[in-house]
């Protein structure tokens, strides 16, 4: 059986939420989402990245837009990630074009994103959440939120 998640990100890679704002996200989101399996809070401690699962479609370019190879995205993810501190989100020459950007800066479809920080809700069985709520999200978390919609 496969499984959705909603997972919420901060913008900022390294920002971490206090345990009040997390609370007041949880109570927020079962609101939302009355039928939600889990909702799920983790502390990383490096930056890691957090993918789309099989919703992932393509990589490109910041800069140019032309997409990336699978190879070429997995070299630049290998150059920027430290087995001890996780990923630095360095800036690289890229492949298509020679201008400099970190991996976090490239364009995901679906989206996905890298943090500390992550909020993730199970099977929520709901749609996706419209911008009055990424506004709230952003109000309650004190920083702009990057949502991820994951298919397991």
């Amino acid at each position: 059986m496969s499984d959705n998640h909603i997972v919420i990100i901060p913008a900022e890679p390294r920002y971490l939420p206090t345990a009040n704002q997390v609370a007041a996200v949880k109570e927020v989101l079962r609101q939302w989402m009355p039928e939600v399996e889990a909702i799920e809070d983790e502390i990383s401690a490096n930056v890691e990245f957090r993918d789309c699962g099989s919703n992932f479609e393509y990589v490109r370019c910041s800069e140019c837009g032309e997409e990336l190879s699978i190879a070429q995205w997995h070299d630049l993810m290998d150059q920027d990630y430290d087995l001890e501190h996780g990923f630095q989100l360095r800036c690289y020459h890229l492949p298509c074009c020679g201008e400099q950007a970190s991996v976090n800066q490239l364009q995901y479809s679906f989206v996905q994103g890298f943090s500390r920080f992550t909020l993730t809700a199970v099977n929520p069985r709901i749609g996706q959440i419209d911008n009055e709520q990424v506004n709230t999200l952003q109000r309650l978390l004190g920083c702009s939120p990057i949502i991820i919609y994951r298919h397991i």
